[in-house]
């Protein structure tokens, strides 16, 4: 049956690429490269089978990791997740779960031998569930029935319980309603809390911990099992994510106790249990400002204590050490990754190891002291990677990205150049695979997206690998507002969207024109979210680019205030509602200066994208029409922000590939 299923997945694939094949050859048939021996290009195929990996956990007894492998499924049009295991006395990787439905969230129990793990796989109302996997063999098996999704879930350090987070029930005449239909929706009304569940493991029984009104995620014991830490919001919205707090309640229900926290993402408890850290910022009424690193005793007259105030750039969430005197982090210092460490009681940031490359997963710290994440570098897709210390250089331990690792890439270096204000500014420069150091190139501009803390590192980027192997030069700017350049440099000016960022940019171009790295005569501007933005601010500012991609970039950011899913970030930034600063609003706004657009510019947008939702597509794409620029929209069908399905992104790649070979020549 698996070979069935490999094989149907293989003719799927193989429809996906060959319809995109002749999307690109129908627009512009570019040259084929000249076959070699060697290494094979970095294809499409490559980049739609590129997995990651998250969620990673260690056993208490340091002999195992478990992590979660996120593989494109093309024959369902999707991607799965399986679980994962790492041994340490063999070193080998293998799948421990193969489900067609998704596995994910893996905990061990504290002896090590059973691995729990959330599923729908049993559910055809898609209703995720607890499953125990035996690791000395058997098939998973579900812990119990549930009234309704399990959406996170905690073994305590104990093991006779777990902690779980699950939706409230609707009542039963609210759901008879919607089958038939009756299903409208009221703006803002919440009818659904998340809330914190435990089930005890000898009896199971479930018992609810916490209630109210206010949403529940990311719960984690505390090391003596009698109280459980929680990120607690009052509605889940992403407009309210300044208010997200951390809470703790006793393990078997009370009173809920908030610390006063502001965290940007999760929380670690001290191995003693004394203490709680995160990374955050200071206030929550600044939507834009420099994540600390804090920690708050866990006892009730604990108050936030900021240990990195004169650290001038960002902290990340954290690890402990074993001794819980010392606390781990990631630190972006410029297009690279170093380790960062800090004292309990404070002090200075003392940086250690560079990474070369980018993480994508906080540190993970085994009780021995070895610590486990996900990193990638230029030539090398992200990997399950293992360090003997906090401080130590890391070494692969998985291949689930193998495949691509063989390919030919182009080379990845740094380079750096002086903006309009005299300031600094550092970007990434990817040259097509075998292409000379110096030379003059065919140059694709790529924009990232946030923008706040956001930037371009020496990590893998599958985008522009896929177009430097088409024989495009790729240059990656970290504009003002990009991270790892120090506080100032992140935080820039308010309001200043399409201001000293867009300079930033071009004076990047002017110097690698200047230095005989990029043809000033054959160049393209593309990016997403922001990046799609800063694409749109390009073509209405300069026609030095001849081709143009926009996706996901808003055109009207007046507009884009009412409809976007971010009002409270965006009124911040632009210092008042857009009845109280419009011209602000309006100065930033690329549709404000659209009739001077002449660039041929590709739209691409998700259909259900409630960060920049599809009208502002729309508004770009039927100005250009009616102005007569070349132009094309595409949308994608159920997709957000973010694409998701293997086929659309299969498009997503092949059409800017397709319509920079078309104008850019």
């Amino acid at each position: 049956m698996h070979a069935l299923w490999s094989s149907s997945r293989s003719r799927t694939m193989s429809a996906v690429l060959f319809a995109a094949w002749c999307l690109v050859s129908a627009v512009h048939a570019a040259p084929a490269p000249s076959r070699t021996s060697g290494p094979s290009t970095f294809s499409l195929e490559h980049a739609l089978a590129l997995k990651a990996i998250q969620a990673i956990t260690w056993s208490r007894d340091n002999r195992r990791i478990a992590f979660v492998v996120n593989a494109p499924d093309t024959a369902e049009n999707t991607t799965n997740q399986d679980i994962w295991l790492w041994d340490a006395a063999s070193n080998t990787c293998r799948a421990l779960t193969r489900h067609p439905k998704n596995d994910y969230a893996p905990q061990f129990s504290p002896g090590g031998d059973t691995l729990a793990f959330i599923s729908p796989r049993d559910a055809d109302d898609g209703k995720p569930s607890i499953w125990l996997l035996p690791l000395t063999g058997g098939e998973p098996w579900k812990l119990a029935t549930f009234i309704e999704s399990v959406g996170e879930m905690r073994w305590s350090p104990d093991g006779k319980s777990i902690a779980y987070t699950m939706l409230d029930t609707l009542p039963k005449q609210v759901k008879d309603w919607k089958k038939k239909k009756w299903d409208h929706v009221v703006e803002d009304e919440i009818p659904q809390y998340n809330h914190l569940w435990r089930i005890d493991l000898a009896s199971g029984k479930q018992t609810r911990v916490t209630s109210g009104k206010f949403m529940v995620a990311a719960p984690e014991w505390s090391p003596d099992s009698k109280s459980i830490a929680f990120l607690w919001n009052p509605t889940g919205a992403v407009d309210d994510g300044n208010l997200t707090d951390i809470a703790i309640v006793p393990s078997g229900g009370g009173t809920v106790r908030k610390l006063g926290a502001l965290p940007d993402g999760g929380f670690e408890w001290s191995p003693d249990g004394r203490w709680l850290a995160w990374a955050g910022p200071s206030d929550w009424k600044k939507h834009v400002e420099k994540a600390d690193l804090w920690v708050c005793a866990s006892a009730a007259s604990g108050k936030p204590e900021k240990l990195t105030a004169d650290f001038d750039e960002d902290a990340q969430t954290p690890a402990w050490n074993a001794t819980s005197d010392t606390l781990f982090f990631f630190s972006q210092q410029g297009a690279s990754t170093r380790v960062a460490r800090v004292a309990r009681t404070g002090g200075g940031v003392r940086l250690g190891v560079d990474l070369a490359g980018e993480v994508s997963s906080a540190p993970v710290m085994g009780p021995n002291g070895r610590v486990a994440y996900s990193l990638s570098r230029w030539n090398q897709p992200s990997e399950l990677q293992i360090a003997d210390g906090a401080n130590a250089m890391p070494r692969a331990v998985s291949q689930v990205n193998a495949a691509a690792a063989g390919c030919a890439f182009g080379a990845t270096r740094t380079v750096r150049w002086t903006s309009t204000d005299g300031v600094k500014v550092e970007g990434v420069l990817v040259r097509p695979p075998g292409a000379p150091e110096r030379g003059a190139l065919k140059t694709l501009v790529q924009l990232h997206g946030g923008p706040y803390q956001s930037r371009y590192g020496i990590g893998f980027n599958a985008m522009a690998q896929f177009m430097a192997a088409r024989g495009y030069q790729v240059f990656l700017p970290n504009f003002r507002s990009s991270g790892g350049y120090g506080t100032a440099f992140m935080l820039r000016q308010r309001a200043d969207w399409g201001g000293q960022d867009w300079r930033d940019v071009e004076t990047g171009v002017d110097s690698l024109v200047k230095w005989g790295l990029a043809d000033g005569n054959k160049l393209g501007v593309y990016g997403h979210s922001y990046g799609g933005y800063l694409s749109a601010w390009a073509i209405t500012h300069t026609t030095r680019y001849d081709a143009a991609v926009v996706s996901a970039g808003a055109p009207d950011l007046p507009a884009l205030w009412a409809q976007s899913d971010t009002h409270q970030y965006r009124a911040f930034e632009f210092e008042g509602f857009p009845w109280e600063s419009f011209d602000k609003w309006r100065r930033s706004s690329p549709i404000a200066f659209i009739d001077r657009a002449k660039t041929p510019t590709l739209v691409l947008n998700g259909e259900a994208d409630v960060r920049i939702p599809y009208p502002q597509a729309q508004e770009t794409f039927q100005s250009l029409k009616f102005l007569g620029v070349p132009t094309e929209f595409v949308h994608y069908p159920r997709e957000g922000h973010t694409l998701r399905e293997p086929r659309h992104r299969a498009d997503w790649y092949s059409r800017q590939a397709a319509w920079f070979d078309r104008w850019v020549k």
